[in-house]
């Protein structure tokens, strides 16, 4: 395929905040959710000893690859994002009570985002990049929490960290040491340098 002909993008994530950035970069592409157990890889990883940035790296691949396995012909953008607390991996809440105990426990503490994203065409790698910024709660009280939580209650468990910090989340923190497109789940200017220099992308 020649570089001066992009293909057609894909972003294998349903994510609403990667959309969002994709879309206000100027980007045309569809969205196709990667049909993969992200719990299961990453228990694998896990049991393997592997670092937490790898981790968050094999997992955006593993979105990419299998989008790409149906759409070869396709640009795929795969992207995956992983919260490290005290040495561990910390997953999304299952239930909002599960979600609030995680903000309890954050709570006048740091924690570190890794934010990885990928680009495979026709089943190889043409980019990854892998980033990570350290945030840090103010210790907020039980009412400030549940005030909170009525702001944002979806956040407790459709973000790994219980918060957008886009939106009231940002309310949470007292430190922010990063990029905020990292923060938001995608390194979005380094793919974006890629796509201008590799196939010629312009807004």
């Amino acid at each position: 395929m020649s570089k001066n002909k992009s293909p057609a993008i894909i972003l294998a994530s349903g994510s609403s905040a990667r959309n969002n950035m994709l879309q206000n970069a100027g980007l045309e592409f569809t969205s196709i959710t990667a049909d993969i157990d992200e719990q299961k890889i990453t228990n694998n990883l896990v049991s393997e000893n592997r670092d937490i940035p790898l981790i968050t790296e094999q997992l955006a691949q593993a979105k990419a690859r299998a989008v790409s396995a149906l759409n070869p012909t396709a640009l795929v953008i795969g992207s995956d994002q992983t919260l490290e607390f005290n040495g561990h991996i910390l997953s999304k809440a299952k239930t909002a009570q599960e979600g609030k105990e995680k903000l309890k426990s954050l709570r006048g503490k740091s924690h570190r985002l890794y934010s990885s994203v990928c680009v495979i065409y026709n089943g190889n790698t043409e980019f990854f990049h892998t980033d990570s910024a350290r945030l840090t709660m103010h210790n907020f009280n039980e009412e400030y929490l549940d005030a909170y939580i009525k702001k944002d209650p979806d956040a407790l468990t459709s973000c790994v960290g219980g918060y957008k910090i886009e939106g009231v989340g940002a309310c949470l923190f007292d430190t922010v040491n990063g990029d905020h497109y990292t923060i938001m789940g995608m390194p979005l200017l380094p793919l974006l340098a890629f796509l201008r220099k590799t196939y010629k992308f312009l807004p």
